[in-house]
């Protein structure tokens, strides 16, 4: 049935708007259904799935609770809609060709647009205060493999819904890594306290501490330029001991003067 759905969202340019993040096939489900999900975006889109079986399905889009309410109305209004809940919007029709095609131009109008854009968060940390924050799926828990970028974790450790488990999943004890985004300079870390690695992380972003080489990176490339990602979650004791070892075996410590790629002094 993913040939279905790839086909309708590739043949209206629907699926063109979007970044795949992952593909799911449920079809041996009670419910089958294949899902289609795509990387945060403005509109706050999470995934498009069909519902049902090859001979008889309906055609669903999962999005964000914050959705535009724009947005989502327009969605409702759809003839060939045949209800919505909080996070859903599910139609069906003969021509599901034809529905992606108006789905597609519905997000591409320029007013849709403009309301999507609006509809996004504002920091309400003293630091950030007045920073708009990028859309992120927050019922997503998947940490490890993953990157972040310094305004998702804002979002991340500001969103206080219960939809939230992204927050309770970083905020875990682990060995992390700052790193170019090309992977080329890197800085490796710990977090044992009672906040975890998310923690661990806002502290990087609102005071420079003692990472010398890291702050001198910061400095000359921005916050822009580094993704955080998990290397793993680790409750032991010698949690420092493992973190000497991960900057052992990645190669990041640099005793002498700032050289741009190993950013651990010690």
């Amino acid at each position: 049935m993913f040939d279905q759905l790839e086909s309708i969202l590739n043949s209206s340019g629907l699926g063109a708007l979007f970044e795949e993040r992952s593909r799911d096939d449920r079809t041996d489900s009670p419910q089958p259904h294949v899902a289609y999900r795509v990387k945060s975006n403005i509109y706050r889109i999470r995934a498009f799935e069909l519902w049902g079986t090859e001979e008889s399905y309906q055609f669903r889009i999962y999005h964000g609770s914050k959705m535009s309410a724009e947005l989502k109305d327009l969605l409702k209004g759809r003839p060939e809609c045949t209800g919505s809940l909080i996070r859903v919007v599910d139609f069906q029709t003969e021509d599901y060709l034809t529905l992606a095609v108006a789905i597609k131009e519905i997000l591409l109008d320029e007013e849709v647009v403009k309301a999507c854009k609006e509809s996004g968060s504002m920091a309400r940390t003293t630091k950030f205060e007045g920073l708009n924050l990028p859309d992120v799926d927050m019922t997503d828990e998947t940490v490890l493999g993953r990157t972040f970028t310094w305004r998702q974790i804002i979002a991340i450790f500001e969103d206080e819904s219960e939809e939230n488990v992204l927050k309770a999943a970083l905020s875990r004890k682990g060995i992390y890594i700052q790193r170019s985004k090309d992977g080329v300079s890197r800085y490796i870390g710990s977090a044992y306290g009672s906040n975890g690695i998310l923690g661990r992380w806002m502290e990087h972003l609102t005071s420079n501490g003692n990472a010398h080489h890291l702050n001198l990176f910061v400095l000359e490339n921005g916050y822009n330029e580094i993704v955080f990602s998990v290397i793993e979650f680790y409750e032991e004791t010698d949690i420092i001991q493992r973190e000497a070892m991960w900057k052992k075996m990645l190669a990041t410590i640099n005793y002498g003067p700032y050289n741009g790629l190993q950013l651990n002094r010690n």
